[in-house]
This record gives C-alpha cells, sequence and structure tokens, in this order.
C-alpha cells in the first residue's frame, strides 16, 4: 500500500504521462515540422514497463494508458502543447548556439525528447537528465531498447534489457552515462543530502555554461524547496561558469479561471504549491531576484509570446508568421478568449547568474513583459 507521499509522487509523475500524449497527438496532427521521431520510442517503453512501477498492476497500467491516449486532444491543447514544446526548444537551441560548449540540466526530463533533439543536432552540448527513480527507468529502458535512440546518445554497445517483473525492474540502476547525456534518478527535495549532491555533481561539469530547465517541475514542490533547489545549483557554480534558469510553468492570476485549474488538479490529487502563492508575473520576480538573488530576470506569459496580447503595446510574438500560419490551418480553433484565458495562465521565466563578461545575449531578442 503507498504512503501519503508515495501516493502523491505517482500522481506526479502521471503529469509526464499527460505530456507524452498530448506531444504525441500534437505530433500526428502535424504540428511538430519536422516530425518528433522520438515519441514513439518513449510510448513503446511506457507500455511494457508502467505495469512494474509502484502502485500499478497489469490491469491498472493497460487501464491508464488507454485512458491517456486514446483520448483525442481539443485543438486549444494541441496548440498550447506546440507552443511551449517550440518555444523551449528553439530558447534552449539559442542558448548553446551563443555559448557552443555548453550544459543543459533538465529537471524532471521524463518522457521529455527535446534532449534527444539537442543532441542530434547541437555538436558541442552535453545533456543531464534528472527525474524520478522509475521515470528514469523507464526513459534508460526505451533507449537500451531502441536503436534510435541508443545512437543519437551515443550508446555503442548493443545491450538491451527486457523487464518481465517488479523485481527485475526495481533492481535496474536508474542511471545511463554516455559521453554527452547522462540520465539520472534523483529526488530533487533530497539535493541537499551528500550522497544525493555527490551522485549529481559527478555527472555535471561546473565549469560550462549552464542551462537549467524546468517544464512544469518545480511547481509541484514548496517555494522553500524551489528556493533550496535553485539555490544549491547556484551554489555549485559560483564563480566558476555561468548559470540561468529557463522556467514554465502555470499561474494563478488569483482569478476564477485559476480556482478552475486548481480544482481539477486536486480531483486527481495533485497540489501545485506555487500556484497561489506565486500567483503572477510581478510576485514571480520577486521570488527570484529578492529571495533567491538571482540578479537578471526576465518574464512573460505565454498568451503574449504566442501573439494573441500584447501586440498594441509593441510585444511581438516569439514564432513566426509562416509557422503560425501554418498551425493555424491544421484544426480550427474558434475560441480565441479561450486561448488567451489559458495561454495568460503559463508563465516564461528565465533568470540568470552572469559570471565574468558572460550574458546570454540573444535573450534580448525576444519580448518580455517583465
Amino acid at each position: 500500500m503507498l504512503s501519503p507521499r508515495q501516493r502523491q509522487d505517482k500522481n506526479v509523475r502521471a503529469t509526464d504521462l499527460d505530456a507524452l500524449s498530448c506531444r504525441s497527438s500534437a505530433n500526428r496532427k502535424g504540428y511538430f515540422n519536422p516530425p518528433d521521431v522520438y515519441i514513439d520510442e518513449l510510448i513503446i517503453s511506457y507500455n511494457k514497463h508502467l505495469q512494474f512501477c509502484s502502485g500499478y498492476t497489469n490491469l491498472s497500467a493497460s487501464r491508464t494508458l488507454r485512458s491517456v491516449f486514446n483520448e483525442q486532444k481539443f485543438p486549444l491543447i494541441n496548440r498550447g502543447t506546440y507552443l511551449r514544446t517550440k518555444v523551449l526548444y528553439d530558447l534552449v537551441s539559442s542558448f548553446c548556439k551563443e555559448f557552443a560548449a555548453c550544459q543543459i540540466i533538465s529537471l524532471g526530463g521524463g518522457s521529455d525528447t527535446k534532449s534527444f533533439q539537442w543532441l542530434e543536432n547541437i555538436e558541442s552540448v552535453r545533456v543531464i537528465e534528472i527525474d524520478f527513480v522509475e521515470s528514469v527507468k523507464i526513459k534508460k529502458l526505451a533507449i537500451l531498447n531502441s536503436p534510435k535512440l541508443s545512437k543519437v546518445v551515443g550508446q555503442t554497445s548493443d545491450e538491451s534489457v527486457i523487464i518481465s517483473s517488479h523485481q527485475s525492474f526495481e533492481s535496474l540502476d536508474p542511471e545511463f552515462h554516455a559521453d554527452r547525456y547522462h540520465l539520472i534518478g534523483c529526488d530533487l527535495r533530497e539535493i541537499k543530502e551528500k550522497s544525493v549532491s555527490d551522485n549529481l555533481y559527478k555527472c555535471i561539469d561546473t565549469s560550462l555554461p549552464t542551462l537549467v530547465l524546468s517544464e512544469c517541475v518545480l511547481c509541484y514542490l514548496s517555494p522553500e524547496e524551489n528556493k533550496m533547489i535553485l539555490n544549491n545549483f547556484s551554489e555549485a557554480f559560483l564563480n566558476k561558469a555561468y548559470l540561468s534558469f529557463l522556467i514554465y510553468e502555470p499561474m494563478s492570476l488569483n482569478d476564477t479561471f485559476g480556482t478552475t485549474m486548481t480544482n481539477n488538479l486536486s480531483n486527481r490529487g495533485l497540489n501545485l504549491y506555487t500556484f497561489d502563492h506565486l500567483p503572477d508575473l510581478t510576485s514571480r520576480y520577486k521570488f527570484m531576484h529578492d529571495e533567491c538573488c538571482i540578479p537578471n530576470v526576465k518574464l512573460t506569459d505565454m498568451s503574449t509570446v504566442a501573439g494573441y496580447e500584447g501586440i498594441k503595446e509593441g510585444f511581438k510574438p516569439w514564432i513566426d508568421d509562416a509557422d503560425l500560419l501554418r498551425i493555424n490551418k491544421l484544426e480550427l480553433v474558434d475560441e480565441i478568449e479561450e486561448i488567451k484565458l489559458l495561454f495568460r495562465h503559463y508563465c516564461l521565466c528565465y533568470a540568470e547568474l552572469p559570471y565574468g563578461d558572460k550574458h546570454f545575449r540573444s535573450l534580448e531578442a525576444y519580448h518580455w513583459r517583465i
């Protein structure tokens, strides 16, 4: 029987499966150009191995997977999934091109496939992905059993692993290491513990310009835990190299729609700790700048990024006109006001700790609210 914390962690891990199903839906509908060739490899691994995770049986895992992947996603969801994926991918890619030899640390990388694309397209980047142990094991098994994924991460052996029981899944090492790619099972809430920290930082090069990516991850932790994690990375890189954080997550705006989002998540056993505590861009700026002591902080909302709002104020969309025209032809979306409302409740934050004269200069090409 799962403890309350284990049950909560299971619910959080399930959101990663939701995100994978949304990317799969957007991919099938033609939003990603070129198509994401790695998504199906992760789905195969989930279909095989979710049944061996805590709190699942063969029956409940099959039921969960059918429910998640057979559900038809609304055009609004497909468009939102495309937008967040495109914007985060492009911003990180710009970072990598500007800094050349650099490092990406993805918190809660789980089922995400952007790291594979960065490894494929950017020769000088190192990628470290950190997630719950069970999520890491499923991704590791996807890599080991997929020639496509093995090739892109630089796996040189032909090792494949067959898991047929909870015991064999439990005994699988929750780490994977290649020259430019590291996958580590770690509970970020325990990052201050010496054994956890030592194991993590043996894979992290604190001499390289580094971007820490959190895509709907830190929002499930308390503000105190957020501060602890951000400060841990800041202290590790202090006087050694340039460090930045790219954070994407929802915010409540203290309005009726935010309350509805909270209720929907509560019904699934989820608590977004920063959702109400940091309800808007201003409060998030104060948290990052004043409490976490990060000097350069930029923020905006996704409605502005997509060009649904802010045009009259001089803000330009982050997606070019040709691509916007292309995705507008894929599915009919009538409720523009609904899109604005939803996207307004998601924020993007870039925060950097400059080192010497190093600064992400391409950042100025993007239009930020703060």
